[in-house]
């Protein structure tokens, strides 16, 4: 994942013999046909993993040669969180400004000069069914540890072709640790991955995973390295074509960037505009069954008012009374335990689906969201169970958004609170798992005019310490906000771009029984921060989105 560069100096050392293989297991050559052959018939898209791919004893050194010498650099985006080297390709013994680094790293510069020859690159093309290969280098090292990983997309940018990891991790690399390379299946025009991979590659010491670059179909992901004991450490890169490939427009990358509605996948349950008259008594009766009686009251809905109009956001807690408050949260822990969800526990993608949990459904696709999402529609099968703690929180939050979100007294209160008058909303009852769930920003959810966002946020009690990893970032669940700059998703020719945190604009993190309003500007997008295995608990929220009558604030 760095950017890549094409050596083109006399004195280059791509320019190697084709029979000079370095580090490079050359029984691997004498098998062309087979490695072709499995590659093509992998699913859900051709790929393949090359075992024993350096000679006895050199991945070692490759592997300490990387750990002593060269400085990982921590990028985190709404995409990845991870450590990364400088750029492998730019490296050239015959510059002076490079020979003291590359005099401490023989290993890995014969590895990479070895991955570039003619004969390599014409054995890789013919594994993974493409065509010819440019003598274009481009890699980086990675080291993901613990809570690290990449999400979904296709890798499509410029003319890459293949795709390339070499595994430099520790020995007896296993399932519970993580980092598995995930691949997905897609479907649709344009197609889209599904919600959850059906394949899996261990990082394992010494092989290298590849697969062809093929928009819209080739989306993976590095799942969350889950444990502490070493890194997973590897160097990943690209064989680059002559030109870009064909269906570049599927790309991920573009749909991120496209502003087709369709691909938003925001509910659209949109009501009767309130009026901005004065909350009676009425209403009084409507929120009170709700909302705890301290934001009803005049001078703190002053007070809140005022803070919001000063910061354009406002945070309350112990939003909801402290019964509903009680009883929801009694049913998340249950419903945690069930899914074994939290604290650092494995989770499977099943968690929370299935028996016993009607009403909740996967939404996806990947390469922009993975979360579950709660529908009143579905209808319990004909002699279930007792509903599950799951599906009661869902029954419940589903009755908080029907009764009040949607309510013109919940409205006229919003209006009381922000200075803003709503006119419609669509909101959606979520649920984000530990080690699995998460939103991307993309241009989907772009307007071009202000709205209102009101985020209930719901969570198991939390102690100080679980409270403090929320509150550190570290856990993720946070909601981001962020500028699109000049109405422009901004990726560089690594995926997503650089960890600039220039255009963000606010981050509100996750917290028990707290309502979270933010006036969104026009050109501003948000994304919800994939949630870390090691979270304390699942974060489910109501996620509402007002259209405003005026954008400027209206007094009364």
């Amino acid at each position: 994942m760095a950017d890549a560069k094409r050596h083109k100096s006399a004195g280059s050392p791509i320019a190697t013999a084709e029979a000079d293989l370095g580090p490079l297991n050359p029984a691997l050559l004498t098998r062309r046909a087979v490695h072709a052959s499995a590659c093509a018939a992998a699913r859900p898209y051709p790929h393949h993993v090359l075992e024993q791919l350096c000679l006895p004893g050199r991945v070692g050194a490759i592997r300490d040669e990387i750990l002593q010498n060269l400085d990982g650099t921590f990028k985190e985006t709404d995409l990845f969180k991870l450590y990364q080297t400088i750029d492998l390709a730019n490296l050239d013994t015959a510059k002076a400004e490079h020979a003291q680094l590359c005099a401490v790293l023989p290993e890995l510069m014969a590895l990479r000069d070895a991955l570039y020859t003619p004969a390599f690159r014409a054995f890789i093309s013919e594994v993974a069914g493409v065509g010819d290969l440019t003598d274009r280098v481009d890699m980086a090292a990675s080291a993901y540890t613990q809570g690290c990983h990449l999400l979904c997309h296709d890798d499509v940018i410029g003319t890459r072709a293949v795709s390339f990891i070499v595994y430099l991790t520790d020995e007896g690399w296993c399932r519970e640790d993580g980092g598995a390379l995930e691949l997905y299946p897609s479907a649709g025009s344009p197609p889209v991955p599904s919600a959850a991979p059906s394949a899996g590659l261990l990082p394992l010491r010494n092989t290298l995973a590849l697969f062809p670059v093929t928009p819209g179909r080739s989306y993976h992901s590095v799942q969350e390295v889950f444990t502490d004991r070493a890194p997973r450490l590897s160097i990943q890169g690209w064989y680059h074509a002559a030109a870009p490939p064909e269906g570049a427009e599927m790309a991920s990358l573009n749909q991120l960037k496209s502003n087709n509605s369709e691909l938003a996948f925001e509910a659209q349950a949109v009501n009767a505009a309130a009026d901005a008259s004065a909350i009676d008594e009425s209403d009084a009766r409507v929120l009170r069954a709700w909302i705890t009686d301290a934001y009803l009251q005049p001078a703190n809905l002053a007070n809140i008012r005022k803070q919001f109009t000063e910061s354009g956001s406002v945070q309350l807690k112990r939003f909801l009374r402290e019964s509903v408050a009680a009883s929801l949260g009694a049913s998340c822990t249950t419903a945690d335990e069930a899914a074994s969800a939290g604290g650092g526990g494995r989770p499977e993608y099943n968690a929370g689906l299935g028996a016993g949990n009607c009403g909740w459904e996967a939404v996806g696709p990947a390469h922009m969201q993975r979360y579950l999402r709660f529908s009143a529609e579905q209808e319990r099968p004909a002699g279930a169970a007792a509903a599950s703690a799951a599906e009661t929180v869902g029954s419940t939050m589903e009755q908080i958004r029907s009764e009040l979100f949607a309510a013109p007294a919940f409205w006229r209160l919003v209006h009381r609170l922000t200075g803003l008058l709503p006119q419609s909303q669509r909101s959606q009852v979520r649920r984000f798992r530990p080690g699995l769930d998460y939103t991307v920003a993309h241009h989907g959810l772009l307007e071009d005019h202000a709205l209102l966002d009101a985020t209930l946020c719901v969570l198991r009690p939390q102690s100080a310490e679980e409270q403090g990893l929320w509150d550190s970032g570290d856990a993720g669940g946070f909601e981001c906000y962020i500028a699109a700059e000049n109405g422009e998703l901004v990726a560089a020719e690594v995926y997503g771009g650089d960890d600039d945190q220039d255009n963000e604009l606010l981050s509100v993190n996750a917290a028990p029984n707290t309502l979270n309003l933010v006036h969104r500007d026009p050109g501003t997008m948000r994304f919800l921060k994939y949630v870390g295995s090691a979270a304390p608990c699942s974060r489910f929220d109501i996620s509402g989105t007002f259209e405003l009558r005026d954008e400027t604030a209206i007094s009364t």
